[in-house]
């Protein structure tokens, strides 16, 4: 079944607020922008709350997630980072914003939120809101800080991989701070109120969301509970896109220079179309290859799996795809780098799904080697390379060189278009397996030099005909190596 595809362009000299608008556009076109109408976020607390005083806590006590239990009104899932000392209140921030709040409504927690576990004192709050809107068409992102001369912009695409689940949306976030690279994060909640007429200190009215005279806390964000949802605690300046020491998942090179057009071309699947790959390319800069303006390739996870359940983790990774080894002298690879969490060090975001295989961040990579750039020979195959089943009767001989030679009937050859690729092969088991309108292609061109480019046609046949996404390949004596292509017949 052939794929959906689309380009969306931006024309030289673009702004770094241009980056994200065209992937802000891709997204409305994929019907990725989930419309929440997310309105009366939590933005502070009246007081520092009910109940102050708890007797069993001593000293600093931290209490980095604290849930509403009931509520005056109808407002949900917001939550504090509550520090106490001696058991009284001392900071309050607020975490995951929540929606649906009135400004006035109050909020109550069960003991053990922002209190010792053992006691019976719960804990309560009166909430001021903000009325402005998230997330209200499916033509914009959830939230987004666009300038072109800003130091940092940034757009959220909140992402809803699954309904009815408690972890059913992704928040993934994209930020710009030059015009060749975007940086990747994400996380299961995300707080968007930017509110620049701050600072306050939270222990006077009030009550806003920061215990410091500079800072990100009333910065966007991403919020959640700490080590499970988010790597670092509210108060972490490391959370917010817009801070110079922002911690991201990966940065992904997208251009050469802005002084060139930039495309992004995007591949939908029409056997899963939730699986889509994303590809730049820069079609007015000169290149005698593909590799010279063909740029990042991704894929952003959006799947669900019997692995796991999203009402006990959620899903954050991505995976690049880029090409290796690009010498006229080393089989040309492909790396397929899966990066497993959703910030810098997943083993402090236990909550993402993927983690658990990559708790370095060095992303889990599969390198697949072209088996017929050197004739079907090991040399420059490195013995962790991914090898495609490949026979060729004018290289399948004995090295026998006393003796008879002899080679393979080359009715044994074989070099298939390669479908059912996973996602990642080095991870078991695999979660997800990409659907076979993508597949590679080990190949063999008698015509040195030529210039194969992303969007160029190879036919197999006349009902199966792909478009070239992005490969890498050796052309001195003739051209041959690896493409990753996308079925469009």
């Amino acid at each position: 079944m052939a794929i959906s595809t689309n380009t969306f362009t931006i024309n030289a000299g673009y702004a770094k607020s241009d980056l994200l608008t065209q992937l802000e556009t891709a997204f409305t076109w994929l019907g990725w922008h989930d419309k929440c109408d997310h309105t009366g976020i939590v933005t502070g607390i009246v007081d520092l709350g009910m109940y102050q005083d708890d007797p069993l806590l001593d000293g600093w006590t931290y209490h980095k997630h604290a849930v509403q239990y009931t509520s005056s009104g109808v407002g949900t899932e917001a939550s504090f980072h509550v520090q106490r000392l001696n058991g009284n209140p001392y900071y309050v921030w607020v975490n995951q914003c929540g929606y649906g709040y009135t400004h006035g409504e109050y909020l109550e927690f069960l003991p053990g939120e922002s209190t010792a576990t053992a006691g019976s004192l719960g804990w309560g709050c009166t909430v001021y809101t903000s009325n402005t809107s998230y997330g209200t068409t499916t033509s914009a992102f959830y939230d987004k800080h666009l300038e072109s001369g800003s130091t940092r912009n940034y757009g959220v695409l909140k992402l809803k991989v699954q309904d009815n689940k408690k972890y059913g949306s992704t928040y993934r976030v994209f930020s710009v701070d030059d015009t060749n690279s975007i940086k990747f994060a994400s996380g299961p909640s995300f707080y968007p109120y930017y509110d620049q007429s701050g600072p306050w200190t939270s222990n006077t009215p009030p009550y806003k969301h920061t215990a410091q005279t500079s800072g990100p806390y009333y910065y966007p964000r991403l919020s959640g509970d700490h080590y499970l949802d988010n790597q670092h605690e509210v108060s972490s300046q490391y959370n917010c896109p817009v801070d110079n020491n922002y911690s991201y998942q990966t940065d992904l090179t997208v251009a050469s220079s802005g002084s060139y057009q930039l495309d992004l071309n995007v591949y939908r699947s029409n056997i899963d179309p939730k699986f889509v790959v994303f590809s730049y390319k820069q079609p007015t800069l000169s290149s005698t290859d593909i590799v010279d303006n063909t740029k990042g390739t991704f894929i952003l996870h959006n799947f669900t799996t019997d692995i796991w359940d999203l009402d006990d983790v959620w899903l954050g990774g991505l995976t690049t795809i880029l090409p290796d080894n690009t010498s006229e002298t080393s089989n040309p690879k492909m790396t397929f780098r899966m990066y497993c969490g959703g910030q810098e060090t997943p083993q402090y975001t236990r909550r993402c799904a993927e983690s658990v295989w990559d708790r370095y961040n060095d992303g889990v990579v599969d390198d697949y080697c072209s088996m017929v750039s050197s004739g079907a020979d090991d040399t420059g195959i490195y013995n962790y390379s991914i090898r495609m089943y490949n026979r060729d009767a004018n290289y399948d001989i004995n090295q026998n060189s006393a003796g008879a030679v002899k080679t393979v009937n080359s009715n044994a050859d074989y070099n298939a278009v390669i479908k059912g690729l996973p996602l990642n092969g080095k991870v078991l088991p695999c979660p997800k397996y990409m659907p076979d309108d993508f597949v590679m292609i080990d190949f063999d061109y008698a015509t040195p030099e030529a210039n194969i480019q992303q969007g160029d046609t190879i036919t197999i046949s006349g009902s199966e005909v792909y478009t070239v996404i992005t490969g890498n390949y050796t052309r001195s004596t003739r051209t041959r190596g690896l493409l990753f292509c996308a079925r469009t017949t």
